[in-house]
Protein backbone atom coordinates (compact mmCIF):
# COMPACT_ATOMS: atom_id res chain seq x y z
CA UNK A 1 0.00 0.00 0.00
CA UNK A 2 1.51 3.80 -1.05
CA UNK A 3 2.01 5.51 2.12
CA UNK A 4 1.17 9.27 2.00
CA UNK A 5 3.93 11.68 2.25
CA UNK A 6 3.22 14.64 4.78
CA UNK A 7 5.87 16.61 3.30
CA UNK A 8 4.32 16.48 -0.02
CA UNK A 9 1.08 17.01 1.61
CA UNK A 10 2.38 20.12 2.98
CA UNK A 11 3.94 21.34 0.36
CA UNK A 12 0.54 21.42 -1.29
CA UNK A 13 -1.19 22.77 1.47
CA UNK A 14 1.41 25.50 1.43
CA UNK A 15 0.51 26.16 -1.85
CA UNK A 16 -2.82 26.52 -1.80
CA UNK A 17 -2.69 28.38 1.04
CA UNK A 18 -0.25 31.13 -1.02
CA UNK A 19 -2.82 30.70 -3.82
CA UNK A 20 -5.64 32.12 -2.10
CA UNK A 21 -3.51 34.86 -0.64
CA UNK A 22 -2.84 35.92 -4.46
CA UNK A 23 -6.42 35.77 -5.73
CA UNK A 24 -7.45 37.62 -2.41
CA UNK A 25 -5.18 40.39 -3.51
CA UNK A 26 -5.92 40.14 -6.95
CA UNK A 27 -9.73 40.69 -6.04
CA UNK A 28 -8.30 44.19 -3.70
CA UNK A 29 -10.09 42.34 -0.63
CA UNK A 30 -9.44 44.85 2.36
CA UNK A 31 -6.80 43.60 4.70
CA UNK A 32 -8.32 43.24 7.66
CA UNK A 33 -10.69 40.32 5.66
CA UNK A 34 -7.55 39.04 4.57
CA UNK A 35 -5.27 39.02 7.68
CA UNK A 36 -8.02 36.22 9.30
CA UNK A 37 -8.53 34.40 6.20
CA UNK A 38 -4.98 33.53 6.21
CA UNK A 39 -4.51 33.31 9.95
CA UNK A 40 -6.90 30.87 9.88
CA UNK A 41 -5.81 28.59 6.30
CA UNK A 42 -2.12 28.72 8.09
CA UNK A 43 -3.60 27.17 11.75
CA UNK A 44 -5.60 24.24 10.41
CA UNK A 45 -2.13 23.57 8.28
CA UNK A 46 -0.60 23.50 11.58
CA UNK A 47 -3.28 21.52 13.12
CA UNK A 48 -3.16 18.89 10.72
CA UNK A 49 0.54 18.43 10.86
CA UNK A 50 0.55 18.44 14.72
CA UNK A 51 -2.33 15.86 14.38
CA UNK A 52 -0.91 13.34 11.55
CA UNK A 53 2.91 14.03 13.90
CA UNK A 54 0.83 13.23 17.03
CA UNK A 55 -1.21 10.15 15.77
CA UNK A 56 2.02 8.54 14.27
CA UNK A 57 4.23 9.31 17.46
CA UNK A 58 1.23 7.91 19.65
CA UNK A 59 1.65 4.01 17.99
CA UNK A 60 5.22 4.49 18.36
CA UNK A 61 5.36 5.75 22.25
CA UNK A 62 2.39 3.08 22.70
CA UNK A 63 4.63 -0.09 21.52
CA UNK A 64 7.42 1.31 23.09
CA UNK A 65 6.00 1.38 26.48
CA UNK A 66 4.60 -2.17 25.96
CA UNK A 67 8.46 -3.37 25.09
CA UNK A 68 9.51 -1.72 28.16
CA UNK A 69 7.15 -3.45 30.31
CA UNK A 70 8.33 -6.78 28.75
CA UNK A 71 5.11 -7.33 26.84
CA UNK A 72 5.22 -9.73 23.81
CA UNK A 73 4.74 -7.53 20.69
CA UNK A 74 5.05 -9.31 17.43
CA UNK A 75 5.78 -5.68 15.40
CA UNK A 76 4.86 -2.20 14.98
CA UNK A 77 1.34 -1.13 14.01
CA UNK A 78 1.28 -0.48 9.98
CA UNK A 79 2.32 3.67 10.13
CA UNK A 80 0.45 5.26 7.15
CA UNK A 81 2.96 8.45 7.12
CA UNK A 82 5.57 7.46 4.72
CA UNK A 83 8.27 9.53 6.80
CA UNK A 84 6.84 7.32 10.05
CA UNK A 85 7.22 4.21 7.53
CA UNK A 86 10.70 4.00 7.34
CA UNK A 87 11.23 4.58 11.05
CA UNK A 88 8.34 1.67 11.79
CA UNK A 89 10.69 -0.62 9.56
CA UNK A 90 13.13 0.00 11.65
CA UNK A 91 11.93 -0.82 15.06
CA UNK A 92 10.41 -3.65 13.18
CA UNK A 93 13.39 -4.78 12.04
CA UNK A 94 14.59 -4.41 15.68
CA UNK A 95 12.18 -6.31 17.49
CA UNK A 96 12.68 -9.06 15.31
CA UNK A 97 16.29 -8.80 16.02
CA UNK A 98 15.49 -8.66 19.40
CA UNK A 99 13.29 -12.09 19.22
CA UNK A 100 15.45 -13.87 17.38
CA UNK A 101 17.87 -12.87 20.22
CA UNK A 102 15.89 -13.93 23.16
CA UNK A 103 14.93 -16.98 21.81
CA UNK A 104 18.87 -18.11 21.50
CA UNK A 105 19.53 -16.74 25.29
CA UNK A 106 16.38 -18.83 26.26
CA UNK A 107 17.62 -21.67 24.46
CA UNK A 108 21.09 -21.39 25.70
CA UNK A 109 19.75 -20.26 29.07
CA UNK A 110 17.83 -23.85 29.52
CA UNK A 111 20.49 -25.73 28.24
CA UNK A 112 23.30 -23.91 31.16
CA UNK A 113 19.94 -24.53 33.27
CA UNK A 114 20.14 -28.35 32.33
CA UNK A 115 23.48 -28.75 32.24
CA UNK A 116 23.98 -27.38 35.45
CA UNK A 117 20.87 -29.27 37.34
CA UNK A 118 21.95 -32.54 35.95
CA UNK A 119 25.61 -32.07 36.60
CA UNK A 120 26.80 -34.57 40.12
CA UNK A 121 29.27 -31.99 41.01
CA UNK A 122 28.16 -29.42 43.48
CA UNK A 123 27.62 -25.78 41.89
CA UNK A 124 26.48 -22.65 43.36
CA UNK A 125 27.08 -19.33 43.16
CA UNK A 126 27.75 -16.62 45.65
CA UNK A 127 27.16 -12.38 45.73
CA UNK A 128 29.86 -10.39 47.74
CA UNK A 129 27.45 -10.19 50.75
CA UNK A 130 27.94 -14.16 50.52
CA UNK A 131 23.70 -14.99 49.33
CA UNK A 132 23.39 -18.08 47.67
CA UNK A 133 22.13 -17.04 44.33
CA UNK A 134 22.28 -20.39 42.83
CA UNK A 135 22.56 -24.17 43.60
CA UNK A 136 22.14 -27.24 41.79
CA UNK A 137 20.22 -30.68 43.36
CA UNK A 138 23.87 -32.00 43.76
CA UNK A 139 24.94 -28.75 46.11
CA UNK A 140 21.36 -28.96 47.83
CA UNK A 141 21.98 -33.01 48.21
CA UNK A 142 25.22 -32.23 50.33
CA UNK A 143 24.31 -28.92 51.22
CA UNK A 144 20.63 -29.51 52.35
CA UNK A 145 18.86 -26.33 53.68
CA UNK A 146 15.39 -25.26 54.38
CA UNK A 147 14.31 -22.35 53.86
CA UNK A 148 14.05 -22.17 49.74
CA UNK A 149 12.01 -19.10 49.35
CA UNK A 150 14.46 -16.65 50.55
CA UNK A 151 18.52 -16.56 49.82
CA UNK A 152 20.53 -18.31 52.68
CA UNK A 153 23.97 -17.07 53.71
CA UNK A 154 26.71 -20.13 53.16
CA UNK A 155 26.89 -19.61 56.51
CA UNK A 156 23.88 -20.95 57.28
CA UNK A 157 24.02 -24.27 55.56
CA UNK A 158 27.57 -24.93 55.15
CA UNK A 159 29.15 -26.62 58.07
CA UNK A 160 33.15 -27.80 56.63
CA UNK A 161 34.70 -25.70 59.06
CA UNK A 162 37.74 -25.27 56.36
CA UNK A 163 35.50 -24.77 53.08
CA UNK A 164 33.61 -22.34 55.31
CA UNK A 165 37.30 -20.07 55.95
CA UNK A 166 37.83 -20.37 52.28
CA UNK A 167 34.75 -18.87 51.29
CA UNK A 168 35.28 -16.55 53.92
CA UNK A 169 39.01 -15.80 52.55
CA UNK A 170 38.33 -16.29 49.06
CA UNK A 171 38.45 -12.56 47.09
CA UNK A 172 35.67 -10.89 44.96
CA UNK A 173 37.70 -9.59 42.58
CA UNK A 174 38.52 -11.41 39.32
CA UNK A 175 40.35 -14.60 40.49
CA UNK A 176 40.68 -18.28 39.91
CA UNK A 177 41.91 -21.54 42.52
CA UNK A 178 41.80 -24.90 43.16
CA UNK A 179 41.69 -26.46 46.40
CA UNK A 180 41.13 -30.22 47.90
CA UNK A 181 38.81 -30.72 50.45
CA UNK A 182 37.47 -33.48 52.45
CA UNK A 183 33.46 -33.15 53.46
CA UNK A 184 32.09 -36.04 54.67
CA UNK A 185 34.73 -38.79 54.33
CA UNK A 186 34.93 -37.82 50.49
CA UNK A 187 37.50 -35.90 48.76
CA UNK A 188 36.62 -32.93 46.52
CA UNK A 189 38.19 -30.63 44.23
CA UNK A 190 36.92 -27.28 44.73
CA UNK A 191 37.25 -24.74 41.26
CA UNK A 192 36.93 -21.00 42.04
CA UNK A 193 36.15 -17.97 39.92
CA UNK A 194 34.92 -14.53 40.95
CA UNK A 195 33.99 -11.66 38.26
CA UNK A 196 35.06 -8.35 39.21
CA UNK A 197 32.43 -6.60 36.90
CA UNK A 198 29.46 -9.16 38.18
CA UNK A 199 30.71 -9.31 41.40
CA UNK A 200 29.94 -13.15 41.69
CA UNK A 201 31.74 -16.02 43.19
CA UNK A 202 30.93 -19.19 41.16
CA UNK A 203 32.36 -22.60 42.79
CA UNK A 204 32.42 -26.04 41.83
CA UNK A 205 33.14 -29.22 44.08
CA UNK A 206 33.95 -31.93 41.86
CA UNK A 207 34.81 -35.56 43.44
CA UNK A 208 38.03 -37.29 43.15
CA UNK A 209 37.45 -40.19 45.01
CA UNK A 210 37.80 -42.39 42.10
CA UNK A 211 41.48 -40.22 41.52
CA UNK A 212 42.23 -40.91 45.21
CA UNK A 213 41.08 -44.56 45.06
CA UNK A 214 43.53 -45.08 41.78
CA UNK A 215 46.62 -43.11 43.06
CA UNK A 216 46.12 -45.54 46.26
CA UNK A 217 45.93 -49.15 44.48
CA UNK A 218 48.91 -47.47 42.39
CA UNK A 219 50.82 -47.02 45.65
CA UNK A 220 49.53 -50.42 46.82
CA UNK A 221 50.76 -51.62 43.61
CA UNK A 222 54.17 -50.70 43.91
CA UNK A 223 54.32 -51.41 47.69
CA UNK A 224 52.76 -55.27 47.01
CA UNK A 225 55.42 -55.69 43.73
CA UNK A 226 58.20 -54.42 46.03
CA UNK A 227 57.09 -57.01 48.78
CA UNK A 228 56.78 -59.52 46.19
CA UNK A 229 60.17 -59.39 44.34
CA UNK A 230 61.99 -58.59 48.18
CA UNK A 231 60.99 -62.02 49.31
CA UNK A 232 62.03 -64.44 46.49
CA UNK A 233 65.52 -62.18 46.15
CA UNK A 234 66.27 -62.09 49.86
CA UNK A 235 65.37 -65.85 50.05
CA UNK A 236 67.84 -66.65 46.67
CA UNK A 237 70.88 -64.23 48.65
CA UNK A 238 70.36 -66.07 52.01
CA UNK A 239 70.45 -69.40 51.21
CA UNK A 240 73.01 -68.45 47.84
CA UNK A 241 75.23 -67.38 50.76
CA UNK A 242 74.13 -70.72 53.19
CA UNK A 243 75.42 -72.54 49.82
CA UNK A 244 78.70 -71.11 50.41
CA UNK A 245 79.11 -71.99 54.05
CA UNK A 246 77.78 -75.54 54.29
CA UNK A 247 78.16 -77.78 51.46
CA UNK A 248 76.20 -80.90 53.14
CA UNK A 249 72.87 -79.24 52.32
CA UNK A 250 73.92 -78.45 48.67
CA UNK A 251 71.16 -80.19 47.03
CA UNK A 252 68.34 -78.70 49.59
CA UNK A 253 69.97 -75.17 49.36
CA UNK A 254 69.68 -75.33 45.46
CA UNK A 255 66.17 -76.95 45.44
CA UNK A 256 64.92 -73.76 47.76
CA UNK A 257 67.00 -71.28 45.01
CA UNK A 258 65.34 -73.12 42.40
CA UNK A 259 61.84 -72.88 43.51
CA UNK A 260 62.27 -68.68 44.18
CA UNK A 261 63.39 -68.37 40.52
CA UNK A 262 60.33 -70.14 39.62
CA UNK A 263 58.17 -68.21 41.34
CA UNK A 264 60.00 -64.84 39.85
CA UNK A 265 59.49 -66.03 36.53
CA UNK A 266 55.86 -67.04 37.20
CA UNK A 267 55.42 -63.49 38.54
CA UNK A 268 57.34 -61.94 35.79
CA UNK A 269 55.02 -63.81 33.23
CA UNK A 270 51.81 -62.77 34.71
CA UNK A 271 52.80 -59.34 34.99
CA UNK A 272 53.97 -59.08 30.99
CA UNK A 273 50.24 -61.14 30.08
CA UNK A 274 48.64 -58.05 32.30
CA UNK A 275 50.33 -55.95 31.01
CA UNK A 276 50.05 -57.06 27.01
CA UNK A 277 46.15 -57.01 27.92
CA UNK A 278 46.10 -52.94 29.38
CA UNK A 279 47.89 -51.96 26.62
CA UNK A 280 46.78 -54.55 23.86
CA UNK A 281 44.12 -53.65 20.90
CA UNK A 282 41.31 -56.23 22.59
CA UNK A 283 40.28 -58.98 22.12
CA UNK A 284 39.91 -60.95 18.52
CA UNK A 285 36.96 -62.17 18.91
CA UNK A 286 35.31 -64.37 16.35
CA UNK A 287 32.15 -67.17 16.53
CA UNK A 288 33.21 -70.56 17.50
CA UNK A 289 31.34 -73.47 18.45
CA UNK A 290 30.72 -73.98 22.35
CA UNK A 291 31.28 -77.51 22.79
CA UNK A 292 34.25 -76.97 20.50
CA UNK A 293 35.58 -74.81 22.94
CA UNK A 294 34.87 -76.29 26.05
CA UNK A 295 36.42 -79.94 24.76
CA UNK A 296 39.69 -77.57 24.35
CA UNK A 297 39.58 -76.16 27.42
CA UNK A 298 38.89 -79.66 29.12
CA UNK A 299 41.64 -81.14 27.76
CA UNK A 300 43.91 -78.39 28.89
CA UNK A 301 42.79 -78.82 32.32
CA UNK A 302 42.40 -82.56 33.11
CA UNK A 303 46.05 -82.77 33.79
CA UNK A 304 46.19 -79.96 36.06
CA UNK A 305 43.10 -81.22 38.42
CA UNK A 306 44.47 -84.92 37.88
CA UNK A 307 47.12 -84.22 39.36
CA UNK A 308 45.44 -82.40 41.60
CA UNK A 309 43.33 -85.54 42.54
CA UNK A 310 40.22 -83.56 41.59
CA UNK A 311 37.51 -84.23 39.53
CA UNK A 312 36.67 -81.67 36.32
CA UNK A 313 32.81 -81.71 35.20
CA UNK A 314 32.10 -79.74 32.42
CA UNK A 315 27.88 -78.90 31.81
CA UNK A 316 27.17 -77.66 28.15
CA UNK A 317 23.51 -76.26 27.87
CA UNK A 318 22.76 -75.86 24.72
CA UNK A 319 25.62 -78.41 22.91
CA UNK A 320 24.94 -76.70 19.24
CA UNK A 321 25.39 -72.88 20.75
CA UNK A 322 28.18 -71.13 19.14
CA UNK A 323 29.46 -68.26 21.24
CA UNK A 324 31.65 -64.98 20.07
CA UNK A 325 34.50 -64.16 21.95
CA UNK A 326 38.14 -64.91 21.88
CA UNK A 327 38.59 -68.74 22.96
CA UNK A 328 42.07 -68.15 23.22
CA UNK A 329 41.61 -65.54 25.97
CA UNK A 330 39.28 -67.39 27.43
CA UNK A 331 41.08 -70.21 27.87
CA UNK A 332 43.17 -68.25 30.04
CA UNK A 333 40.48 -67.17 31.84
CA UNK A 334 39.86 -70.54 32.53
CA UNK A 335 43.31 -71.88 33.38
CA UNK A 336 43.76 -69.31 35.92
CA UNK A 337 40.68 -69.78 37.50
CA UNK A 338 41.69 -73.45 37.71
CA UNK A 339 44.92 -72.69 38.91
CA UNK A 340 43.61 -70.46 41.84
CA UNK A 341 41.10 -73.49 42.53
CA UNK A 342 43.62 -76.07 43.04
CA UNK A 343 45.27 -73.98 45.19
CA UNK A 344 42.65 -73.57 48.04
CA UNK A 345 40.92 -77.35 47.08
CA UNK A 346 42.00 -80.35 48.68
CA UNK A 347 39.49 -82.94 47.64
CA UNK A 348 36.31 -82.68 45.63
CA UNK A 349 35.77 -81.45 42.24
CA UNK A 350 35.98 -78.83 40.19
CA UNK A 351 32.34 -78.00 37.86
CA UNK A 352 32.03 -76.00 35.02
CA UNK A 353 29.07 -74.62 33.98
CA UNK A 354 28.43 -73.30 30.51
CA UNK A 355 24.81 -72.05 29.15
CA UNK A 356 23.60 -69.34 26.61
CA UNK A 357 20.37 -67.24 25.84
CA UNK A 358 20.23 -64.56 23.51
CA UNK A 359 21.62 -62.07 25.26
CA UNK A 360 24.99 -63.36 27.02
CA UNK A 361 27.10 -66.07 27.70
CA UNK A 362 26.82 -67.40 31.42
CA UNK A 363 29.81 -69.22 33.02
CA UNK A 364 30.04 -70.82 36.41
CA UNK A 365 33.02 -71.85 38.07
CA UNK A 366 32.55 -73.99 40.99
CA UNK A 367 35.12 -75.58 43.39
CA UNK A 368 34.82 -77.38 46.82
CA UNK A 369 37.62 -75.58 48.32
CA UNK A 370 38.10 -73.47 51.60
CA UNK A 371 36.37 -70.26 49.97
CA UNK A 372 36.57 -66.57 50.48
CA UNK A 373 35.46 -64.70 53.82
CA UNK A 374 32.54 -62.43 52.79
CA UNK A 375 34.36 -59.54 53.98
CA UNK A 376 37.36 -60.01 51.58
CA UNK A 377 35.33 -60.78 48.16
CA UNK A 378 35.07 -57.65 46.89
CA UNK A 379 39.09 -57.27 47.05
CA UNK A 380 40.19 -60.52 45.55
CA UNK A 381 40.53 -59.07 42.03
CA UNK A 382 43.13 -56.91 43.20
CA UNK A 383 46.61 -56.96 41.65
CA UNK A 384 48.45 -58.69 44.18
CA UNK A 385 45.91 -58.81 47.10
CA UNK A 386 46.00 -61.75 49.87
CA UNK A 387 43.02 -62.43 52.29
CA UNK A 388 43.55 -64.74 54.94
CA UNK A 389 46.66 -67.04 55.80
CA UNK A 390 44.58 -69.46 53.92
CA UNK A 391 45.23 -67.67 50.55
CA UNK A 392 49.02 -66.66 50.96
CA UNK A 393 51.91 -67.08 48.83
CA UNK A 394 53.07 -70.28 50.12
CA UNK A 395 50.59 -72.03 47.79
CA UNK A 396 52.54 -70.80 45.11
CA UNK A 397 50.41 -67.64 43.68
CA UNK A 398 51.58 -64.47 42.49
CA UNK A 399 48.19 -62.57 43.46
CA UNK A 400 47.81 -61.48 39.73
CA UNK A 401 46.25 -64.24 38.63
CA UNK A 402 41.95 -63.45 39.28
CA UNK A 403 43.38 -59.62 37.79
CA UNK A 404 43.83 -60.93 34.43
CA UNK A 405 40.27 -63.06 34.60
CA UNK A 406 38.20 -59.59 35.60
CA UNK A 407 40.81 -57.46 32.72
CA UNK A 408 40.27 -60.07 30.36
CA UNK A 409 36.07 -60.32 31.10
CA UNK A 410 35.58 -56.45 30.48
CA UNK A 411 37.67 -56.77 27.89
CA UNK A 412 34.79 -58.85 26.33
CA UNK A 413 32.47 -55.98 28.15
CA UNK A 414 31.38 -58.36 30.64
CA UNK A 415 31.37 -59.03 34.48
CA UNK A 416 32.30 -61.23 36.75
CA UNK A 417 31.53 -61.85 40.58
CA UNK A 418 31.95 -64.13 43.18
CA UNK A 419 29.63 -66.53 45.34
CA UNK A 420 31.41 -68.07 48.25
CA UNK A 421 31.74 -69.57 52.31
CA UNK A 422 34.37 -70.09 53.97
CA UNK A 423 34.78 -74.13 54.37
CA UNK A 424 31.86 -74.21 50.95
CA UNK A 425 34.12 -73.45 48.52
CA UNK A 426 33.18 -70.92 45.46
CA UNK A 427 31.80 -69.75 42.66
CA UNK A 428 32.54 -67.36 40.04
CA UNK A 429 29.63 -66.11 37.75
CA UNK A 430 30.69 -64.76 34.58
CA UNK A 431 28.65 -63.45 32.34
CA UNK A 432 29.51 -61.98 28.95
CA UNK A 433 27.60 -60.41 25.98
CA UNK A 434 26.56 -62.26 21.99
CA UNK A 435 25.46 -60.86 19.48
CA UNK A 436 22.88 -63.22 17.50
CA UNK A 437 22.12 -60.85 14.91
CA UNK A 438 25.49 -61.04 13.74
CA UNK A 439 26.16 -64.81 14.03
CA UNK A 440 23.33 -65.26 11.74
CA UNK A 441 24.42 -62.47 9.29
Amino acid sequence: MEKHSLTRSLIILHIANLALLFILMLANVDIGIILPLMTLSTAFILFFSLLIINRQLHRISDAARRISRGEELGHLPDLKVAEFSELGRSINKMLNQKDSTIGHLTAHREELRLLISTNEDPLWALDPEGRVLWSNNSFEKLFPYLNQEKLPYYWEIIRDPFLLDYLREFPTGESKELREFIIEEHYYLLSAAADINGKRRVFMLQSIDELRAAQQMKRDFIVNLAHELRTPLTAIKGFTEALEDDESNKARYLKIIQNHTDRLIRLIVDLEELIRLERGPGPDTQWVKLAELMGNISLILKPMTDAASLDLIIEIEPRDAVCHVDPFKLEQVFINLAQNSIRHTRSGAIRIKVWQNRENLHIDFTDSGSGIDPKDQARIFERFWVGEPSRNRAKGGTGLGLAIVKHIVAMHGGKITVESEPGKGCTFHIDIPQYPDAANA
